[in-house]
């Protein structure tokens, strides 16, 4: 019997009334009868969920709005629509307002069945909570009571509440949220919440602030806003008691202990000059944090808003800081933040080189010519042995750059320990160099980074023969780069202290992205100096991945920009993941769980026996990263990735960052341990590496196209494209039936370039059809035989078991032929 229960145009549409339980409506469109519509209607503003599943050819789907009331779908009228190619599921996810409503579906192609699934999200409602305390030390912990909130479509589908600290002057802090709930055994509809919060890392200065609370559901749909105002007081612990130690180049070690009864213990230091301070509190058996305080009003009493930095780690793992300060007087503060335990503070002052110094041997030289120096010294108070290089840069008079060679190698002088001599030369010949002016920079680095002054030395570049001309002249004074460039007198000071070593590293970049936040909104001066910041000349290092999503809060960045708005979209976006893919596959929704475990496992590195797909069909993408490790007969050992190694940058703080490369050039994406479990690849033995960059790579998917991300992803793909986004190099194709097809595999892996191969059509006794694998080895054995070796990116070998059915299958020429019928995609050299 041919199904037909809905209307076929607005007037006859088969009236259905949503709710927040999913409904679903079998039917069928062909061609006798290609329009099936269907009418709702909402008394208020919610947000509407429609699926089309269950099909054998291309059906799409439209939610149309007649708002001329004329029974017809004229031009204007179709609000929102889903219409992918083939027989893949059509979706729609709308917030619509309070009115009359239809949905179409229509064959496109082909006729086919269908099951249109419909259900009404409701945003959670009644959020509310009360302060235990509303005058609270900024050492306190903040805590909450009468915690509830609704939802109508269950307390499953609540999210999280999203909580944020507003500081009197309109900025934010984005604070830990809360994300378990109890329901209430008399309403499933409602449910409890409670929430701790440590101040002692966010550094409140006393005054007035007010806590924010938004409840989210999955789909995103927000509550009422909940705001309790709150006082921080100073917390009154005094400093006159602590323990003065005297820094120097050499580590010191303190042992001690803070539980109960004795939460806190203060060392005091002072620094003659500005210095670089290294501190390690490790030997930890409980959570013990860290933080550098300074008395700025100097009356013996840690009062908020006096902390410099801090380590704030959870669980009992190490703490660490190494912070560049000015001359002045400073306190250590080891605290216990959970737990009693003994710890073991370790501490020295890091000098940056001085007396650089250094002249040229000749200040005329000819194109051709070698450049070479002369009287070249450095001092290093740690040690002529805790030097790094010199790094040399040459200026052309129009002010660009060119980077040469470095010098690396010192010679400590014998009657001092602390300073080493060092020679240079450097030919001319491969640079290129037009006639004129030019000027040797040269700065040196110890191991930690930090940069010694600055000498200049000028030069010319003539046709005219050779001179030694003798060297008179004492180095040039560099003005300050910073007032020069930048225009925020925040910024200026703020990453002039960051950057003193060289560099400007993830953390330095935060710092500086929350002093842009220091008011309710961007200001142009600051706008500027965040692209003057990465901008290609400025005179300190980023670390690639550090640089790229800089450059992206730079630009995203605009005049009067939101604060709020630059923390969630940009900041939170670029460096802290909180923004993750859309939480949909193929009409799915789906839901984000933080897991637990360790980024490699007990290993200290990729292993490809971690890689086993889940409920995506990302097979191409994970056979990709299979590809690029070294030649493997099966999983009793492991050769290295380094592709994938580089790939994953830890940040320390649960979030990773991923290096993905569009046309070859390198971009980058952070991800939170926030998984969509459901169908992400599997964390076996507590593995996650897997698992996060395949969320990274829907997440930066996304981004690009526009599209959501696991819809990309999850449904298949070419070879050679997730080849190129993994390795940044394209891809060569050999045909299965080549002769040139074993010899071309071994000459690529012996050269460490990843191959891939798959099956094309239906299942056969050894490959899955329509499936990806990565090809780990080619050999031959004993027999003369030639054998290859693939690895099924499932873990196991999947249509018969070869073996240790690990997912690694040897099979011969003839097999591999007649399987892989794909051929190969080779990355290329």
């Amino acid at each position: 019997m041919t199904l037909d229960n809905a209307g076929n145009t607005l007037t006859t549409a088969k009236k259905l009334s949503v709710s927040s339980n999913i409904q679903t409506f079998a039917d069928r469109v062909d061609s006798t009868d290609p329009n099936d519509f269907y009418s709702f209607s909402l008394s208020a503003r919610s947000s509407l969920n429609i699926a089309v599943d269950g099909l054998s050819a291309n059906a799409d789907l439209q939610l149309i709005r007649d708002t001329n009331s004329n029974g017809l779908v004229d031009s204007g009228e179709v609000i929102s629509g889903s219409n992918k190619t083939g027989r893949s599921s059509e979706s729609i996810r709308r917030t619509l307002d309070a009115g009359n409503y239809f949905i179409r579906v229509y064959s496109n192609t082909g006729d086919t069945n269908y099951n249109l699934k419909v259900f009404e999200n409701f945003a959670p409602t009644a959020l509310e909570f009360k302060l235990n305390d509303s005058s609270l030390k900024a050492t306190d912990t903040l805590s909450i009571n009468s915690g509830w909130v609704s939802d109508s479509n269950g307390v499953s589908d609540l999210s999280k509440v999203d909580f944020r600290i507003q500081r009197a002057n309109g900025s934010w802090i984005d604070v830990a949220d809360a994300t378990k709930f109890t329901v209430d055994p008399n309403n499933t509809n409602k449910a409890s919440f409670s929430h701790n919060l440590s101040l002692n890392s966010l550094n409140l200065a006393a005054g007035a602030y007010t806590l924010q609370g938004i409840a989210y559901d999955k789909t995103g749909a927000t509550s009422n806003t909940v705001r309790l105002g709150l006082t921080i007081e100073n917390p009154e612990l005094t400093l006159t008691n602590a323990k003065k130690i005297t820094l120097s180049a050499k580590t010191q070690t303190f042992a001690d202990r803070v539980d109960s009864t004795n939460i806190n213990d203060f060392y005091s230091f002072s620094l003659s000059a500005r210095g670089n301070l290294n501190l390690v509190v490790d030997g930890l058996s409980a959570n013990a944090d860290v933080q550098i305080i300074r008395d700025s009003n100097s009356n013996g009493l840690f009062d908020g808003g006096e902390v410099v930095t801090g380590a704030y780690k959870t669980g009992s793992g190490s703490e660490s800081i190494r912070r560049t300060l000015d001359a002045g007087n400073y306190f250590i503060r080891v605290y216990s933040q959970s737990g009693n335990t003994n710890y073991n503070l370790k501490v020295f002052e890091n000098f940056a080189p001085t007396a650089l110094d250094f002249k040229l041997n000749n200040t005329s030289l000819k194109p051709t010519d070698t450049l070479s120096i002369n009287s070249a010294w450095v001092s290093d108070s740690n040690g002529a042995s805790d030097l790094s290089k010199v790094d040399f840069r040459i200026q052309r008079a129009d002010g660009s750059w060119i980077n040469v060679a470095d010098t690396t190698k010192f010679t400590p002088d014998s009657s001092n320990a602390n300073k080493a001599s060092f020679s240079y030369s450097l030919s001319l010949s491969s640079l290129n160099l037009a006639v004129g002016t030019y000027t040797l920079q040269g700065i040196a680095y110890d191991k930690t980074g930090a940069a010694s002054n600055t000498v200049n030395q000028t030069f010319t570049v003539t046709t005219t023969p050779t001179t030694t001309t003798p060297i008179t002249t004492t180095p040039t004074t560099v003005q300050d780069w910073f007032s020069q460039n930048l225009l925020d007198q925040q910024l200026i000071t703020l990453t002039r202290n960051l950057a003193s070593d060289g560099n400007l590293s993830r953390q330095d970049m935060l710092d500086i992205f929350r002093n842009v936040q220091d008011d309710s909104k961007v200001d142009a001066n600051e706008v500027k100096d965040l692209r003057t910041l990465v901008g290609a000349s400025t005179r300190f290092s980023m670390q690639d991945p550090v640089k790229w999503l800089s450059t992206q809060v730079a630009n995203g960045a605009f005049v009067d920009m939101a604060a709020s708005n630059f923390e969630s979209s940009l900041v939170g976006r670029w460096f802290l993941g909180t923004i993750a893919p859309t939480p949909v596959f193929n009409g799915k929704t789906l839901t984000y769980t933080t897991v637990t475990g360790n980024l490699f496992g007990s290993a200290s590195e990729a292993r490809i026996g971690d890689i086993d797909q889940g409920g995506l069909g990302d097979c191409a993408f994970l056979a990709a990263l299979g590809a690029t490790f070294g030649r493997q007969f099966n999983d009793a050992g492991n050769t290295s990735s380094s592709v994938i190694n580089s790939m994953i940058t830890d940040n320390g703080d649960n979030t990773y960052t991923m290096r993905f490369y569009q046309n070859g050039v390198a971009e980058y994406v952070t991800v939170d341990r926030r998984i969509a479990t459901s169908i992400s690849a599997k964390r076996n033995d507590g593995v996650i590496w897997v698992a996060l960059v395949e969320k990274a790579y829907a997440q930066w998917r996304e981004w690009r196209e526009n599209t959501p991300g696991y819809n990309l992803i999850g449904n298949g793909d070419t070879l050679n494209r997730p080849l190129g986004f993994i390795t940044g190099q394209a891809s060569t194709y050999v045909s299965s039936s080549s002769t040139n097809l074993y010899s071309a595999i071994e000459t690529a892996l012996a050269n460490g370039r990843a191959v891939a191969t798959a099956r094309i059509s239906s299942t056969d006794s050894l490959a899955i059809g329509g499936h990806a694998y990565s090809v780990t080895n080619v050999y031959t054995n004993s027999s003369g035989e030639k054998r290859f070796v693939v690895r099924n990116p499932w873990g196991v070998d999947g249509r018969s078991v070869r073996g240790a059915n690990d997912g690694f299958i040897d099979v011969s020429l003839d097999e591999f032929k007649q399987s892989f019928n794909y051929g190969v995609s080779i990355v290329s050299a």
